[in-house]
């Protein structure tokens, strides 16, 4: 066998480690306080590891040094961040297939419609940011118009109002 080969195998065989290990979850030092306290027998020792491990949690959140989100929390974040092309982050969670659902299109009504010349048009999406069209449109954009972006191949978005649709970019 080649050097080749043998360099080609031994990524093969490496692969799934590091795939592995990036899965791997790593949790705050606080948080795996609280959760070995829960092997201690003796009750009061229990309760002293607990008040200790409590308290170091709620230090380290006061000095935002961990930070706790519940999932209406995450599901914000989320639709305010539509449209921008961002990592994938842990406290997101995993991804599957239902949340992946949810965050494929914004809908509502159009507000702060402007005319910015060459037939194009910025406007604001409620909790989705400033978007702008990428193409001239022959559609009149205004406010109050009920719209869906979608997104589209290759990392691009489309405006539908009307059943047409249209190219649009998130700029802020």
């Amino acid at each position: 066998m080649t050097k080749l080969t043998y360099s080609i195998l031994l990524a093969a065989i490496c692969a799934p480690s590091v795939y592995a290990a990036d899965k791997e979850v790593v949790r705050p030092k606080v948080y795996t306080d609280i959760i070995a306290c829960r092997s201690i027998t003796d009750a009061a020792a229990r309760l002293q590891c607990f008040d200790t491990a409590t308290q170091a949690l709620e230090t380290a959140t006061a000095n935002k040094q961990v930070v706790m989100l519940d999932q209406g929390e995450v599901r914000a974040a989320k639709k305010s961040l539509f449209g921008f092309a961002l990592p994938k982050m842990p406290f997101f969670g995993e991804s599957d297939e239902k949340q992946d659902e949810e965050f494929k299109q914004v809908e509502g009504e159009l507000s702060g419609v402007q005319a910015i010349g060459n037939g194009k048009y910025q406007f604001a999406v409620n909790d989705a940011g400033i978007w702008q069209t990428t193409e001239a449109s022959w559609l009149i954009l205004k406010n109050g118009l009920k719209f869906k972006i979608k997104r589209g191949a290759v990392g691009s978005y489309m405006l539908v109002v009307n059943n047409s649709g249209i190219r649009v970019k998130r700029v802020n």
